[in-house]
């Protein structure tokens, strides 16, 4: 489990796995400015899973000098942008591309403070796959869990944008 910045008061708000969450749930144990803060970080992930999962499927990624104009930028940062990048950088190398798309749902709000906010997703990859553009033959090890729960913190950034920070998979779990 990720170690919480001091500072941040949690506030965990149960969300059933089944579906996104609704807003009357959430809103029923958050007040307006966290919920605000926790629907503009949440906004932001969605936008950058689609922006990686693009270039996981098309192996295509720009790639500019100047990570501040890479398309991935606006949404994330520090370690879990590099480890995004790295993911992405290596399909590319190894010649790999994912194919469909997992499916992420927010399960709880952990905590929430000015300049953090910790949730916890369930990661459902049973429709995708990771698989050779020369072989079309998948490449992911048999037997792995496709459904688990993933811990994630965003960061509030000077320009009063949330990135994700980071993001701790819990394989061995399930949700």
């Amino acid at each position: 489990m990720l170690q919480l910045a001091s500072g941040c008061s949690p506030r965990a708000v149960e969300v059933p796995s089944a579906g996104p969450p609704s807003k009357a749930a959430i809103q029923s144990s958050l007040s307006p400015t966290d919920q605000q803060a926790v629907d503009q970080a949440w906004s932001a992930y969605q936008r950058l899973n689609a922006i990686y999962l693009k270039a996981a499927q098309s192996g295509v990624y720009e790639w500019n000098a100047d990570k501040t104009k890479r398309p991935l930028y606006p949404y994330a940062a520090g370690t879990y942008m590099s480890a995004l990048e790295r993911d992405l950088d290596i399909m590319r190398e190894q010649g790999f591309v994912r194919k469909g798309s997992p499916q992420v749902t927010l399960r709880r709000v952990v905590s929430v403070s000015p300049t953090s906010i910790v949730v916890e997703v369930c990661v459902d990859d049973s429709g995708t796959d990771t698989v050779s553009r020369k072989t079309g033959k998948s490449v992911v090890k048999a037997g792995q869990n496709q459904r688990y729960p993933v811990t994630m913190r965003a960061g509030l950034y000077p320009d009063a944008k949330w990135r994700w920070v980071e993001s701790q998979a819990e394989r061995a779990a399930s949700c």
